[in-house]
């Protein structure tokens, strides 16, 4: 009986370790479809990512040089708009929720920029297009 109680703590510790890490995620968790980092001289300023369940865009401002990020994105059927991530470096990021139509695409790409309506510092390519679920 000692022996099975020693078994179940220890694979109880062994789940809690796998949990902690993150290599077993919650079945309800979806995965982020696609992410675009933005490096200058291999220095991280910049993050966007999309998320297609429930359409959302994600900025984060990772370089603190009084800029911010911000996500562009368009979709295959005229619909564009921005994610902006204007808090400051490292405070985590900007979740932008979106209404996007289903069975479409969208595509984005990350750039630094000067305020709101300022002008553009870096830029990456856009993404692919990707699946709207």
């Amino acid at each position: 009986m000692r022996g099975e109680l020693l078994k179940l703590r220890l694979l109880g510790a062994a789940i809690a370790g796998v949990l902690a890490t993150g290599l077993l995620a919650a079945p309800s968790q979806a995965a982020i479809s696609h992410c675009e980092g933005l490096y200058v001289d291999s220095l991280a300023y910049a993050h966007g990512c999309f998320d297609p369940y429930g359409d959302h865009i994600l900025a984060t401002d990772r370089h603190a040089d009084g800029m911010r990020a911000v996500v562009e994105w368009q979709t295959n059927y005229g619909r564009s708009g921005e994610c902006h991530d204007a808090n400051g470096a490292n405070n985590g990021e900007v979740d932008c929720n979106y209404n996007m139509r289903e069975d479409r695409l969208v595509r984005f790409r990350t750039v630094v920029r000067d305020g709101a309506d300022g002008r553009n510092h870096y830029i990456t390519a856009y993404s692919p297009w990707l699946s709207i679920d």
